[in-house]
């Protein structure tokens, strides 16, 4: 085992969120929440004058016992033929924990059906600030497992791989540190995620690899996020908040990270996917590289977010997905690779 897997394999010690002054708090309440209500209002007017038109909707939308205010939204691959078990490809949203819902995934799930021919299933799940950490990461292990256990589902549960964006990224590789997933799924892939929350806002801005770039959109608003979802006394090397400290056993064998070149999470997971794959330091961060299971991507010129838009408008919907098409074509090759082999002695 390399020396960089074997320091992830040790226990790290304790970093508790220290409680900060009252009018930092009192500012991320109100920016918080004022950011909460605008989305809410900008979203529902946007799905009111733009109503998706069904081939853009999801197969079917349930709800399960075990979260029942949850909506679980699924998307069949257009090809497919009844009786036939499909690959199981679970999606979480982003949104820093605290915004938004899955249906603003629709348009990646359904692309993402249509050219794996998985059968994808978007997850929700409670929200900051009223629910921090770790309701959302049992909210998304719970409704795995009812999905799982859903025989109406034609599911091959020798290929589930689990992925989102951003907050969703973290929230796919906490949840999959956890029953029923642990141990269960063949791959995680993760755009953009938040990894390691034991350095604050201020210092990841610090240390920004990138001088010169466009302004960070986490750059003020990474404050309001870490207020709402770490709560004070709160382990922030826990490895189900802060992946980038769990073991590699615990984490699926086959993951695959595309970050942003101008995104302060970026120097976090590129950290990560190097230590889990024997690099070591970090000589040449620019990078990109595919080593045994693991695979690291670069997206040059882009921000945080750079896959979703955020208002109704067909010419920059275009625009966007000619923006996204190199890192989604990359992806796909890579979960066709991950899902054709064999599982038996592929784990790390």
């Amino acid at each position: 085992m390399s020396e960089s897997l074997i320091a992830l394999e040790q226990e790290v010690p304790p970093l508790l969120k220290v409680r900060l002054p009252f009018p930092h708090r009192l500012n991320c309440f109100i920016r918080l929440w004022l950011l909460k209500a605008l989305a809410t209002i900008v979203f529902a007017i946007d799905r009111f004058l733009h109503p998706q038109p069904p081939p853009l909707r999801p197969t079917f939308i349930k709800t399960y016992p075990c979260r029942p205010a949850l909506q679980t939204r699924v998307f069949y691959p257009p090809n497919y033929k009844p009786g036939a078990l499909l690959p199981l490809y679970l999606n979480v949203h982003g949104g820093g924990f605290a915004l938004c819902d899955a249906r603003q995934d629709d348009d990646f799930c359904i692309m993402w059906a249509k050219r794996t021919g998985m059968l994808v299933v978007s997850l929700n799940y409670s929200k900051a600030p009223l629910y921090p950490f770790p309701t959302a990461v049992f909210d998304i292990a719970s409704v795995a497992g009812a999905v799982l256990a859903d025989a109406s589902l034609p599911i091959d549960k020798d290929k589930m791989v689990i992925g989102g964006f951003s907050a969703g990224g973290n929230l796919s590789l906490g949840a999959s540190q956890l029953p029923p997933l642990k141990g269960n799924l063949r791959a995680a892939l993760t755009f953009y995620p938040i990894v390691d929350w034991s350095h604050p806002p201020s210092e990841k801005l610090s240390r920004r690899p990138y001088k010169g770039g466009p302004q960070d959109s986490l750059e003020f608003s990474s404050y309001w996020f870490d207020w709402g979802y770490v709560s004070p006394g709160q382990n922030r090397c826990d490895p189900l908040l802060s992946p980038v400290y769990a073991k590699p056993k615990d984490l699926p064998p086959w993951i695959y990270m595309i970050g942003a070149e101008w995104d302060l999470l970026r120097l976090e997971s590129q950290k990560m996917m190097n230590k889990l794959a024997g690099h070591g330091r970090l000589e040449k961060q620019e990078d990109d590289f595919e080593i045994g299971t693991y695979k690291w991507t670069l997206a040059k010129g882009r921000s945080h977010g750079f896959t979703h838009h955020f208002w109704h408008n067909s010419k920059n919907k275009r625009k966007l997905e000619e923006k996204c098409k190199p890192f989604y074509d990359e992806a796909v090759k890579w979960i066709e690779k991950v899902l054709a082999e064999d599982i038996k002695g592929k784990s790390p």
